[in-house]
Protein backbone atom coordinates (compact mmCIF):
# COMPACT_ATOMS: atom_id res chain seq x y z
CA UNK A 1 0.00 0.00 0.00
CA UNK A 2 1.20 3.78 -1.23
CA UNK A 3 2.61 5.49 2.05
CA UNK A 4 0.91 9.11 1.11
CA UNK A 5 -2.17 10.00 -0.74
CA UNK A 6 -2.80 13.30 -2.08
CA UNK A 7 -6.26 14.63 -3.26
CA UNK A 8 -5.70 15.68 -7.14
CA UNK A 9 -6.72 19.35 -8.28
CA UNK A 10 -7.68 20.15 -11.62
CA UNK A 11 -4.26 21.75 -13.60
CA UNK A 12 -5.01 25.23 -14.65
CA UNK A 13 -3.11 26.71 -17.62
CA UNK A 14 -3.72 30.30 -19.47
CA UNK A 15 -5.69 29.92 -22.76
CA UNK A 16 -3.12 29.41 -25.62
CA UNK A 17 -3.02 32.02 -28.04
CA UNK A 18 -3.12 29.60 -30.94
CA UNK A 19 -5.40 26.84 -31.63
CA UNK A 20 -4.16 23.42 -29.91
CA UNK A 21 -5.36 20.02 -31.07
CA UNK A 22 -8.07 18.58 -28.17
CA UNK A 23 -7.04 15.46 -25.68
CA UNK A 24 -8.12 12.73 -27.72
CA UNK A 25 -7.99 8.61 -26.44
CA UNK A 26 -8.86 6.86 -29.26
CA UNK A 27 -9.82 3.16 -29.61
CA UNK A 28 -7.77 0.36 -30.72
CA UNK A 29 -7.79 -3.23 -31.46
CA UNK A 30 -6.02 -4.09 -28.78
CA UNK A 31 -3.76 -7.60 -28.39
CA UNK A 32 -4.49 -9.83 -25.13
CA UNK A 33 -3.20 -13.23 -23.95
CA UNK A 34 -5.33 -16.44 -24.57
CA UNK A 35 -6.56 -17.87 -21.44
CA UNK A 36 -5.93 -21.66 -22.81
CA UNK A 37 -2.76 -20.86 -24.40
CA UNK A 38 -1.01 -20.05 -20.96
CA UNK A 39 -0.83 -20.69 -17.43
CA UNK A 40 -2.71 -18.32 -16.42
CA UNK A 41 -3.70 -14.75 -17.74
CA UNK A 42 -2.35 -13.20 -14.42
CA UNK A 43 1.14 -15.00 -14.31
CA UNK A 44 1.91 -13.79 -17.83
CA UNK A 45 1.81 -10.02 -16.61
CA UNK A 46 4.25 -7.90 -15.04
CA UNK A 47 4.64 -4.85 -13.40
CA UNK A 48 5.93 -1.32 -15.38
CA UNK A 49 9.98 -2.05 -16.72
CA UNK A 50 11.13 1.14 -14.49
CA UNK A 51 9.68 -0.44 -10.86
CA UNK A 52 10.95 -4.21 -11.18
CA UNK A 53 13.98 -5.04 -9.01
CA UNK A 54 16.42 -8.26 -9.79
CA UNK A 55 14.50 -10.42 -7.76
CA UNK A 56 10.85 -9.91 -9.51
CA UNK A 57 12.27 -10.46 -13.00
CA UNK A 58 13.56 -13.27 -11.83
CA UNK A 59 10.33 -14.61 -10.44
CA UNK A 60 8.42 -13.31 -13.12
CA UNK A 61 10.70 -15.17 -15.46
CA UNK A 62 10.27 -18.05 -13.86
CA UNK A 63 6.28 -18.17 -13.75
CA UNK A 64 5.56 -18.47 -17.31
CA UNK A 65 7.73 -19.15 -20.74
CA UNK A 66 5.06 -16.31 -21.89
CA UNK A 67 5.53 -13.67 -19.19
CA UNK A 68 5.51 -10.14 -20.48
CA UNK A 69 9.08 -9.33 -18.62
CA UNK A 70 10.37 -11.55 -21.60
CA UNK A 71 9.35 -8.28 -23.91
CA UNK A 72 9.56 -5.12 -21.88
CA UNK A 73 13.03 -6.48 -20.44
CA UNK A 74 15.69 -7.59 -23.25
CA UNK A 75 18.60 -7.31 -20.94
CA UNK A 76 20.51 -10.08 -21.87
CA UNK A 77 23.67 -7.21 -22.52
CA UNK A 78 25.95 -10.27 -23.92
CA UNK A 79 23.45 -10.21 -27.31
CA UNK A 80 23.84 -6.09 -27.54
CA UNK A 81 21.33 -4.61 -29.23
CA UNK A 82 20.01 -7.90 -30.96
CA UNK A 83 18.33 -8.08 -27.51
CA UNK A 84 15.37 -6.08 -28.87
CA UNK A 85 15.20 -8.49 -31.96
CA UNK A 86 15.19 -11.47 -29.79
CA UNK A 87 12.16 -9.50 -28.06
CA UNK A 88 10.54 -9.06 -31.38
CA UNK A 89 11.14 -12.38 -32.61
CA UNK A 90 9.40 -13.74 -29.53
CA UNK A 91 6.53 -11.61 -30.00
CA UNK A 92 6.24 -12.63 -33.82
CA UNK A 93 6.05 -16.31 -32.52
CA UNK A 94 3.20 -15.68 -29.39
CA UNK A 95 0.96 -14.23 -32.53
CA UNK A 96 1.62 -17.00 -34.87
CA UNK A 97 1.20 -19.10 -32.41
CA UNK A 98 -2.25 -17.71 -30.81
CA UNK A 99 -0.79 -17.06 -27.43
CA UNK A 100 -1.93 -13.47 -27.74
CA UNK A 101 -4.72 -12.39 -30.01
CA UNK A 102 -5.97 -9.26 -31.22
CA UNK A 103 -9.77 -8.07 -30.95
CA UNK A 104 -12.20 -8.17 -33.44
CA UNK A 105 -13.15 -4.63 -33.04
CA UNK A 106 -11.70 -1.29 -32.13
CA UNK A 107 -12.84 -0.15 -28.16
CA UNK A 108 -11.80 1.83 -25.61
CA UNK A 109 -11.32 -0.95 -22.38
CA UNK A 110 -11.85 -0.19 -18.96
CA UNK A 111 -9.35 -1.34 -16.64
CA UNK A 112 -10.22 -1.70 -13.14
CA UNK A 113 -7.22 -3.24 -10.87
CA UNK A 114 -8.13 -3.54 -6.61
CA UNK A 115 -5.04 -4.32 -4.01
CA UNK A 116 -6.61 -4.29 -0.48
CA UNK A 117 -7.21 -0.90 -0.04
CA UNK A 118 -5.20 0.61 -3.12
CA UNK A 119 -7.43 0.87 -6.62
CA UNK A 120 -7.06 1.80 -9.89
CA UNK A 121 -9.87 2.71 -12.51
CA UNK A 122 -10.18 4.48 -15.79
CA UNK A 123 -9.79 3.84 -19.85
CA UNK A 124 -7.10 2.33 -21.93
CA UNK A 125 -6.96 3.35 -25.52
CA UNK A 126 -4.31 5.46 -28.29
CA UNK A 127 -3.63 8.57 -27.05
CA UNK A 128 -3.06 11.18 -28.92
CA UNK A 129 0.18 13.00 -28.58
CA UNK A 130 0.66 16.30 -28.22
CA UNK A 131 4.78 17.42 -29.21
CA UNK A 132 3.45 21.14 -27.73
CA UNK A 133 3.36 19.69 -24.05
CA UNK A 134 -0.03 21.84 -23.39
CA UNK A 135 -2.47 19.19 -23.49
CA UNK A 136 -0.62 16.21 -22.25
CA UNK A 137 1.14 17.71 -19.75
CA UNK A 138 5.28 16.44 -19.13
CA UNK A 139 6.17 17.34 -15.33
CA UNK A 140 9.72 15.30 -14.87
CA UNK A 141 13.25 15.16 -16.84
CA UNK A 142 13.83 12.46 -18.97
CA UNK A 143 16.93 10.39 -19.41
CA UNK A 144 18.02 9.94 -22.80
CA UNK A 145 19.23 6.57 -22.40
CA UNK A 146 15.97 5.34 -21.03
CA UNK A 147 14.28 7.00 -23.96
CA UNK A 148 16.69 5.41 -26.36
CA UNK A 149 15.99 2.00 -24.88
CA UNK A 150 12.29 2.42 -24.95
CA UNK A 151 12.54 3.70 -28.81
CA UNK A 152 14.50 0.55 -29.39
CA UNK A 153 12.21 -1.69 -28.03
CA UNK A 154 9.16 -0.15 -29.76
CA UNK A 155 10.82 0.08 -33.42
CA UNK A 156 11.98 -3.71 -33.05
CA UNK A 157 8.42 -5.13 -31.93
CA UNK A 158 6.24 -2.29 -33.36
CA UNK A 159 4.82 -2.71 -30.81
CA UNK A 160 3.32 -0.27 -27.81
CA UNK A 161 3.51 -3.12 -25.28
CA UNK A 162 2.59 -1.09 -21.61
CA UNK A 163 0.49 2.06 -21.10
CA UNK A 164 1.41 5.17 -19.73
CA UNK A 165 -0.46 6.59 -16.89
CA UNK A 166 -2.10 9.92 -17.45
CA UNK A 167 -4.28 11.75 -15.00
CA UNK A 168 -6.73 14.41 -15.52
CA UNK A 169 -9.73 16.15 -13.45
CA UNK A 170 -13.53 15.37 -15.09
CA UNK A 171 -16.45 13.76 -13.68
CA UNK A 172 -18.06 14.26 -17.09
CA UNK A 173 -19.46 11.76 -19.68
CA UNK A 174 -16.31 9.88 -19.99
CA UNK A 175 -16.00 9.21 -16.41
CA UNK A 176 -19.79 8.28 -16.47
CA UNK A 177 -19.01 5.71 -19.22
CA UNK A 178 -16.38 4.59 -17.20
CA UNK A 179 -18.79 3.15 -14.37
CA UNK A 180 -21.68 2.36 -16.97
CA UNK A 181 -18.95 -0.17 -18.44
CA UNK A 182 -18.20 -1.56 -14.61
CA UNK A 183 -22.07 -1.87 -13.74
CA UNK A 184 -21.81 -4.80 -16.69
CA UNK A 185 -20.04 -8.09 -17.68
CA UNK A 186 -16.39 -8.06 -17.67
CA UNK A 187 -14.08 -9.09 -20.82
CA UNK A 188 -11.40 -10.19 -18.77
CA UNK A 189 -10.16 -10.85 -15.20
CA UNK A 190 -7.05 -11.70 -14.17
CA UNK A 191 -5.21 -12.37 -10.65
CA UNK A 192 -1.62 -11.83 -10.77
CA UNK A 193 1.29 -12.93 -7.86
CA UNK A 194 0.79 -9.80 -5.90
CA UNK A 195 -2.84 -10.74 -4.79
CA UNK A 196 -4.02 -8.02 -7.17
CA UNK A 197 -7.56 -8.52 -9.13
CA UNK A 198 -7.52 -7.03 -12.81
CA UNK A 199 -10.76 -6.60 -14.58
CA UNK A 200 -11.53 -5.14 -18.11
CA UNK A 201 -15.00 -4.08 -19.85
CA UNK A 202 -15.29 -3.31 -23.58
CA UNK A 203 -16.89 -0.11 -24.79
CA UNK A 204 -17.86 -0.33 -28.67
CA UNK A 205 -20.75 1.70 -28.75
CA UNK A 206 -20.06 4.44 -31.28
CA UNK A 207 -22.89 7.15 -29.64
CA UNK A 208 -20.69 6.28 -25.68
CA UNK A 209 -17.18 6.51 -27.90
CA UNK A 210 -18.41 10.15 -29.28
CA UNK A 211 -19.61 11.21 -25.65
CA UNK A 212 -16.44 10.28 -24.88
CA UNK A 213 -14.89 12.21 -27.53
CA UNK A 214 -16.66 15.14 -26.77
CA UNK A 215 -15.90 15.28 -22.90
CA UNK A 216 -12.02 14.21 -23.27
CA UNK A 217 -11.68 17.17 -25.77
CA UNK A 218 -12.61 20.12 -22.82
CA UNK A 219 -9.58 18.76 -20.73
CA UNK A 220 -5.77 18.35 -20.56
CA UNK A 221 -4.12 15.31 -18.68
CA UNK A 222 -0.62 15.21 -16.47
CA UNK A 223 1.81 12.38 -17.15
CA UNK A 224 1.65 10.78 -14.29
CA UNK A 225 4.03 7.75 -15.13
CA UNK A 226 5.40 7.10 -18.34
CA UNK A 227 7.35 10.07 -19.42
CA UNK A 228 10.33 8.22 -21.05
CA UNK A 229 7.74 6.17 -22.97
CA UNK A 230 5.79 9.44 -24.16
CA UNK A 231 9.15 10.48 -25.44
CA UNK A 232 9.65 7.70 -27.14
CA UNK A 233 6.50 7.89 -28.88
CA UNK A 234 7.41 11.04 -29.82
CA UNK A 235 10.50 10.10 -31.45
CA UNK A 236 8.81 7.42 -33.21
CA UNK A 237 6.39 10.27 -34.64
CA UNK A 238 9.22 12.83 -35.26
CA UNK A 239 11.14 9.82 -37.55
CA UNK A 240 8.14 8.38 -39.21
CA UNK A 241 5.79 11.42 -39.48
CA UNK A 242 3.85 9.98 -42.35
CA UNK A 243 3.21 6.47 -41.07
CA UNK A 244 -0.61 5.38 -39.78
CA UNK A 245 -0.79 5.58 -35.76
CA UNK A 246 3.10 6.86 -35.08
CA UNK A 247 0.35 10.19 -34.01
CA UNK A 248 -1.03 8.10 -31.05
CA UNK A 249 0.60 5.79 -28.05
CA UNK A 250 -1.05 3.43 -25.60
CA UNK A 251 -2.28 5.34 -22.71
CA UNK A 252 -4.66 4.89 -19.86
CA UNK A 253 -6.16 7.72 -18.61
CA UNK A 254 -7.47 8.36 -14.88
CA UNK A 255 -10.20 10.74 -14.01
CA UNK A 256 -8.04 11.31 -10.44
CA UNK A 257 -10.85 13.86 -9.50
CA UNK A 258 -13.34 10.51 -9.38
CA UNK A 259 -10.95 7.88 -8.52
CA UNK A 260 -7.93 9.28 -7.17
CA UNK A 261 -4.29 8.34 -7.53
CA UNK A 262 -1.44 8.16 -4.38
CA UNK A 263 1.69 9.76 -5.25
CA UNK A 264 4.88 8.57 -3.63
CA UNK A 265 8.46 9.03 -3.58
CA UNK A 266 11.46 7.56 -5.78
CA UNK A 267 14.85 7.09 -3.29
CA UNK A 268 17.76 7.86 -4.47
CA UNK A 269 21.08 5.44 -4.59
CA UNK A 270 23.98 7.51 -4.75
CA UNK A 271 27.70 6.07 -5.22
CA UNK A 272 31.22 8.12 -3.76
CA UNK A 273 28.71 9.79 -0.73
CA UNK A 274 29.10 9.50 2.61
CA UNK A 275 27.62 10.83 5.49
CA UNK A 276 31.01 12.36 6.21
CA UNK A 277 30.45 14.57 3.05
CA UNK A 278 27.22 15.45 3.47
CA UNK A 279 28.25 16.46 7.37
CA UNK A 280 31.07 19.00 5.85
CA UNK A 281 29.88 19.92 2.34
CA UNK A 282 25.97 20.52 3.18
CA UNK A 283 25.43 24.26 1.96
CA UNK A 284 23.66 27.01 4.08
CA UNK A 285 20.45 27.13 4.56
CA UNK A 286 20.19 23.39 5.39
CA UNK A 287 20.61 21.94 8.56
CA UNK A 288 22.16 19.04 9.60
CA UNK A 289 21.05 16.48 12.35
CA UNK A 290 21.98 12.82 13.63
CA UNK A 291 19.55 9.79 13.10
CA UNK A 292 16.31 9.42 10.52
CA UNK A 293 13.82 12.59 11.45
CA UNK A 294 10.56 11.92 9.79
CA UNK A 295 8.70 14.52 11.71
CA UNK A 296 11.05 17.29 10.54
CA UNK A 297 9.71 19.66 7.87
CA UNK A 298 11.35 19.71 4.16
CA UNK A 299 13.73 17.19 4.97
CA UNK A 300 15.52 13.98 3.54
CA UNK A 301 17.60 11.39 5.29
CA UNK A 302 20.84 10.25 3.97
CA UNK A 303 22.09 6.51 4.74
CA UNK A 304 25.41 4.68 4.50
CA UNK A 305 24.18 1.73 6.11
CA UNK A 306 25.39 1.87 9.41
CA UNK A 307 23.84 5.66 10.05
CA UNK A 308 21.34 8.16 9.67
CA UNK A 309 21.71 11.36 8.74
CA UNK A 310 18.78 13.86 8.34
CA UNK A 311 18.70 17.38 6.65
CA UNK A 312 15.58 19.76 6.66
CA UNK A 313 15.11 24.01 6.44
CA UNK A 314 13.69 25.41 8.40
CA UNK A 315 9.92 26.59 8.24
CA UNK A 316 11.05 30.28 7.97
CA UNK A 317 13.07 29.34 5.10
CA UNK A 318 10.82 26.49 3.75
CA UNK A 319 11.49 26.62 -0.36
CA UNK A 320 8.69 26.28 -2.24
CA UNK A 321 10.51 23.50 -4.69
CA UNK A 322 10.47 20.15 -3.65
CA UNK A 323 13.14 18.38 -1.91
CA UNK A 324 14.11 16.53 -5.01
CA UNK A 325 14.82 19.47 -6.87
CA UNK A 326 16.61 20.74 -4.41
CA UNK A 327 18.31 17.89 -3.76
CA UNK A 328 19.47 17.79 -7.61
CA UNK A 329 20.46 21.52 -7.54
CA UNK A 330 21.49 22.09 -4.84
CA UNK A 331 22.93 19.48 -2.73
CA UNK A 332 24.25 17.06 -5.74
CA UNK A 333 26.78 20.04 -6.69
CA UNK A 334 28.01 20.67 -3.63
CA UNK A 335 28.55 17.09 -2.73
CA UNK A 336 30.16 16.91 -5.65
CA UNK A 337 27.61 13.73 -7.16
CA UNK A 338 27.33 13.17 -10.53
CA UNK A 339 24.04 12.56 -11.17
CA UNK A 340 24.15 10.37 -14.16
CA UNK A 341 25.18 7.51 -11.67
CA UNK A 342 22.50 7.77 -9.12
CA UNK A 343 20.34 4.84 -9.61
CA UNK A 344 16.44 5.18 -8.56
CA UNK A 345 14.40 2.44 -6.32
CA UNK A 346 10.37 2.97 -5.88
CA UNK A 347 10.44 0.70 -2.82
CA UNK A 348 12.75 2.39 0.62
CA UNK A 349 13.75 -1.07 1.29
CA UNK A 350 15.21 -1.59 -1.72
CA UNK A 351 17.45 0.40 -2.04
CA UNK A 352 18.72 0.38 1.81
CA UNK A 353 19.73 -3.14 0.58
CA UNK A 354 22.45 -1.04 -1.44
CA UNK A 355 23.67 0.82 1.36
CA UNK A 356 27.48 0.77 2.08
CA UNK A 357 31.01 2.60 2.72
CA UNK A 358 31.16 2.92 -0.98
CA UNK A 359 27.36 4.18 -1.42
CA UNK A 360 24.31 6.17 0.34
CA UNK A 361 21.19 6.36 -0.01
CA UNK A 362 18.71 9.33 0.24
CA UNK A 363 15.63 8.71 1.56
CA UNK A 364 12.98 11.40 0.18
CA UNK A 365 9.16 12.61 0.58
CA UNK A 366 7.10 12.73 -2.25
CA UNK A 367 6.16 16.27 -3.84
CA UNK A 368 3.36 18.01 -2.54
CA UNK A 369 0.76 17.52 -5.54
CA UNK A 370 0.16 21.10 -5.80
CA UNK A 371 3.95 21.13 -6.55
CA UNK A 372 3.65 18.86 -9.60
CA UNK A 373 0.82 20.29 -11.19
CA UNK A 374 2.43 23.76 -10.71
CA UNK A 375 5.35 22.55 -12.57
CA UNK A 376 3.68 21.10 -15.39
CA UNK A 377 1.40 24.17 -16.00
CA UNK A 378 4.45 26.42 -16.42
CA UNK A 379 5.92 23.97 -18.72
CA UNK A 380 8.86 23.12 -15.96
CA UNK A 381 10.40 20.37 -15.23
CA UNK A 382 11.16 18.66 -12.00
CA UNK A 383 13.99 16.03 -11.87
CA UNK A 384 13.97 12.86 -13.51
CA UNK A 385 12.11 10.13 -11.77
CA UNK A 386 11.04 12.57 -9.05
CA UNK A 387 7.35 11.16 -8.22
CA UNK A 388 5.60 7.54 -8.18
CA UNK A 389 2.07 7.88 -9.34
CA UNK A 390 0.14 4.56 -8.29
CA UNK A 391 -0.86 2.36 -8.80
CA UNK A 392 0.47 1.84 -12.14
CA UNK A 393 -1.78 -0.39 -14.99
CA UNK A 394 -0.16 -4.18 -15.07
CA UNK A 395 1.91 -4.78 -18.17
CA UNK A 396 0.69 -7.42 -20.21
CA UNK A 397 -2.74 -7.64 -20.09
CA UNK A 398 -3.58 -5.09 -23.21
CA UNK A 399 -0.78 -4.28 -25.35
CA UNK A 400 -1.08 -2.24 -29.23
CA UNK A 401 0.77 -3.00 -32.32
CA UNK A 402 1.31 -0.41 -35.51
Amino acid sequence: MSESRNEPHPVTRPTPSTALEPLRLEPLRAWRFVAGRVSTLGAVTSPPYDVLEPALVRRLTDSDLHNMVRLILPRDSDLGPSRYDQASSRLTAWQRGGVVVQDSRPALYVYEQRLGEDFLCGLIGAVGLDPTGQVVLPHEDTMPNWVDDRFTLMEATDADLEPILLAYTGGGAASDAVDEARAGVPWLVADSENGAIHTIWRIDSPATLDAIAADLARHEALIADGHHRYAAYLERRRREPDRPGTDFGLAMLVDHGRHPLSLDAIHRTVPGLSLEIVSARTPQGWQVTPGRRQDLPHRLSVYDGTAWLTLYRAEASAPTKPEVSLLHEELFPAWGIDASRVGFHHRLADALEQASGESAVVELDPPRLDQVLATAAQGARLPQKATSFGPKPRTGLLFRTL
